[in-house]
């Protein structure tokens, strides 16, 4: 993997004269107004590969079908798209709408004696007293009005209320848990009396969003003398010392490193005020609900204040919060389950995997608006994929799980950099990465579940700027087109009404496809099936080139070697 990205910086160079209009972006000429994607002709006719119903035979769908644009209608259409099967429990009590529902943000909270929302961040000092330098890192941290969600969640953790909040991604969740916790953490105390340990934790489920979220709450203390740590194996080490631990305000972390520290007894939680999950919807999903229990248990103190941050929550994932929330307040920004309205969307059928990489390499054909995001199911997958872009000369890396920690932390810096126009990524980069910019997303591979797909997505289109994805699939992704069609619908776009009249996939079909992804045709063998060129033989040149020269330098080290003597 290394030496393919060394080839795109030295041996294999970006062809900077065959994307001459990618290179004009960064050489400060005007951009584009429109993303060019090359796509056939569109059509409300269910194309044949589609026709597993046989809707075009006479069926009650025979015919054309009317292509929509539905505008949401109420949470019934949100909670529809998110295909969840039943609505969570929670505490309904008296809800005051003028002061929950804003019109401008379309909020909808449940709960007993819910806060009236802010509007500005200045409010927050008559009301709540918070420091007038701690507003100044907000501004000068590039905040101006608070969003939907900042709007509403700001009061409600300042008075240390419980809360699940669901909004949409890109929309300052991050901010609006941040800026309450250093608000209640007070003044930095640092006499020995009043250094207890941590007093806020927050759990995120990847190393590369809880060192986002750090970066972020840098900002916010700038000046303020807090104490922040991630912790990873550095910050373990330090720890072990007491009186560095005592000196620790925030500590943010995955769920198996802070696991990890809680059994070798570097961490104590006994001390925690404010525990915030983020990405809740992952955390509280098997694979980390047994280390978010450990976690729980962990937090002994009496006046522990819980908050679960996510823009999406399914009803079961919700359920489990509501055993742990303590008289919670459900705050919803715009639809449950949605993707911003700032997105435009697209399925694009594709038919096979040759087709697939057919588009993509249209796509590039036509002129891409760089960054861009491509997303697809497996580690080998991405690596298969970046082999194919770097061979068509673009200036591509690929990050995933099995690359080490700095390899990704650098892959991740020079893409923010804009070094890398194109990153190709797994799952790892879905979830909560806030890249400034991103105009693309490519659903390389139809996302496993509608979570993965709005995760997907979000990350363009982030706090109110324009973005655009393209969702490709083929006939084996038939049965799960509906759900995320219906994404699309609660989004305001425009939708074939095809999609929409296929049958759900059942809860069976659901966790199948959640568990075991559908197996896919190899990327290099649809290369070699004559689409661009053939990988299959490329590689092959530069392994008897690799093994050639590894030979011929053998033998100059021998010619060397008997000169000598």
């Amino acid at each position: 993997m290394d030496a393919f990205a060394l080839l795109s910086r030295g041996g294999a160079q970006f062809d900077k004269k065959r994307f001459s209009k990618e290179v004009s972006l960064f050489n400060g000429r005007k951009r584009p107004d429109e993303h060019s994607v090359s796509k056939p002709p569109e059509t409300d006719e269910l194309p044949a590969e589609l026709d597993f119903f046989k809707y075009a035979e006479g069926g009650v769908h025979s015919g054309r079908a009317k292509k929509i644009k539905n505008e949401p209608r109420g949470m019934e259409d949100a909670d529809e798209a998110a295909d969840s099967e039943a609505e969570a429990s929670g505490s309904e009590g008296d809800v005051d709408a003028e002061h929950t529902m804003p019109t401008a943000h379309r909020i909808r909270c449940t709960g007993e004696e819910v806060p009236s929302p802010i509007t500005s961040f200045s409010e927050l000092t008559s009301r709540y007293s918070i420091p007038p330098d701690l507003l100044r890192n907000v501004a000068s941290a590039g905040y101006a009005d608070p969003t939907g969600v900042q709007t509403q969640g700001i009061p409600i953790m300042l008075e240390k209320r419980d809360m699940a909040a669901i909004a949409p991604t890109g929309s300052g969740k991050t901010l609006a848990f941040l800026l309450p916790i250093f608000g209640l953490l007070g003044a930095p105390g640092r006499s020995a009396a009043k250094q207890a340990g941590a007093r806020a934790l927050i759990v995120s489920p990847t190393r590369e969003l809880a060192q986002q979220i750090h970066n972020e709450a840098l900002k916010l203390a700038k000046g303020r003398k807090w104490k922040t740590v991630v912790l990873n194996k550095a910050t373990a080490n330090a720890l072990r010392d007491k009186a560095a631990r005592r000196k620790v305000d925030l500590i943010v972390s995955t769920p198996l490193s802070l696991v990890s520290a809680l059994e070798e007894g570097i961490v104590d939680l006994d001390n925690i005020r404010h525990l915030i999950l983020d990405e809740a919807d992952r955390l509280l999903e098997e694979g980390f609900l047994k280390q978010i229990e450990e976690i729980l248990a962990g937090c002994s103190h009496p006046e522990l204040q819980k908050a679960v941050f996510s823009a999406t929550l399914p009803a079961a994932v919700e359920a489990i919060a509501n055993t742990f929330l303590r008289r919670p307040i459900r705050v919803i920004v715009g639809l449950k389950d949605s993707a911003t309205d700032t997105i435009q969307q697209e399925l694009l059928f594709c038919g096979s995997e040759i087709g697939k990489l057919q588009a993509l390499h249209n796509l590039v054909a036509d002129g891409i608006q760089p960054p861009v995001l491509i997303f697809v199911q497996s580690i080998e997958r991405a690596t298969e994929l970046f082999h194919e872009l770097l061979y068509d000369g673009l200036n591509v890396d690929v990050v995933h799980s099995d690359r080490s920690k700095a390899q990704r932390e650098e892959t991740v810096r020079r893409f923010r950099r804009g070094e890398v126009w194109v990153l190709v990524a797994t799952e790892l980069m879905a979830r909560g990465m806030d890249f400034k910019g991103v105009n693309l997303v490519v659903n390389y591979d139809f996302p496993q579940t509608v979570q993965s797909y709005i995760h997907r997505i979000g990350r363009t289109g982030r706090a109110g700027r324009q973005g655009k994805a393209v969702t490709y699939f083929t006939k084996e992704d038939a049965p799960y087109i509906k759900s995320v069609a219906n994404v699309l619908k609660a989004s305001g776009q425009e939708v074939p009404q095809y999609m929409l009249d296929l049958p759900k996939p059942s809860k069976l079909k659901k966790r199948e496809l959640k568990r075991r992804p559908i197996e896919r045709k190899d990327i290099a063998r649809a290369a070699g099936a004559g689409v661009g060129r053939n990988l299959a033989n490329r590689r092959r040149d530069m392994i008897s080139a690799s093994k050639r020269r590894k030979v011929e330098g053998e033998k100059a080290e021998k010619e060397v070697a008997l000169a000598e003597e």
